[in-house]
């Protein structure tokens, strides 16, 4: 990849490419660009930078077009090596990214260090643009008043009360991203879900992803198969109703489930 000269802004919806056994992911990236998606996330912790640098590249696409976020992995940030690991995933990757992340909030280091760091990587013409994933709400104010982020990448489906956190980001001009838009596919099986997908002549999995675009979040979608990245595209063109978007609001709020656990990785989720 080469640096894009006219970079495309975050697409509304993107790729996501956490780890799945026995993957191609350098034909699986290039399938699902092929399907029109101009946003693809990886990391560090998933090991599939340089698959995911190549199917970029295999494409065909000018780099300009395509949106690539990779993540630091959290140890990096507390053991002083945060700018040489951004270096090396630059390099898998195949040239700069538009975003680059923190994977988790540190435990142990300080926002303001965590931040520091970032921009050393940005300086460094590692990245277009900065961001943070898993931060809480006051993790997120203190980083959005270090630097300008480019984003919050959070768990966020219809399953889990996060208008807290997405108010917050919301009034710093901060889209958060959303993993695990589908909950393994436990949202796609809500009577709520079907019964709105039903009404629009759609499958579950759009208005699971539209009500996410609807907020404007912007879901990492992650499928092997191309009809189900094309399916899920789709949502892009699916525009809920006011009373869809508040039957699925009034459904986060009762359910409030959070799929992602990660021990002592995991910040405080209810500080205020």
């Amino acid at each position: 990849m080469v640096s894009p000269m006219t970079p495309t802004p975050m697409p509304p919806i993107g790729f996501g490419t956490a780890p799945l056994k026995d993957t191609d992911w350098r034909g699986l990236t290039a399938m699902a660009l092929e399907v029109g998606f101009r946003h693809v996330d990886t990391a560090q912790m998933y090991e599939n930078e340089r698959d995911v640098g190549q199917g970029v590249r295999d494409s065909g696409l000018d780099r300009g077009a395509i949106f690539v976020t990779t993540k630091i992995h959290q140890d990096r940030f507390r053991d002083g090596t945060a700018l040489e690991s951004a270096r090396a995933s630059i390099d898998r990757l195949g040239g700069p990214a538009d975003l680059i992340l923190v994977h988790w909030p540190p435990r142990g280091v300080p926002v303001a260090r965590v931040i520091e760091t970032l921009l050393q990587v940005q300086d460094a013409g590692l990245t277009r643009l900065i961001g943070v994933s898993n931060f809480n709400r006051p993790q997120l104010r203190e980083a959005a008043d270090l630097a300008p982020i480019a984003t919050n990448q959070v768990e966020f489906h219809c399953l889990i009360d996060q208008f807290a956190l997405l108010a917050d980001a919301n009034a710093r001009n901060i889209p958060l991203t959303a993993y695990m838009p589908i909950l393994r596919g436990k949202v796609l099986a809500e009577p709520a879900v079907t019964a709105i997908a039903a009404a629009h002549d759609v499958p579950p999995v759009q208005v699971a992803l539209a009500w996410i675009i609807g907020h404007g979040v912007i879901p990492l979608v992650l499928s092997s198969r191309r009809d189900r990245l094309a399916e899920a595209f789709a949502a892009t063109r699916l525009m809920l109703t006011a009373e869809d978007m508040a039957t699925l609001d009034a459904l986060a709020r009762r359910r409030n489930h959070r799929a992602s656990r990660h021990g002592d990785w995991e910040p405080d989720w209810d500080a205020p």
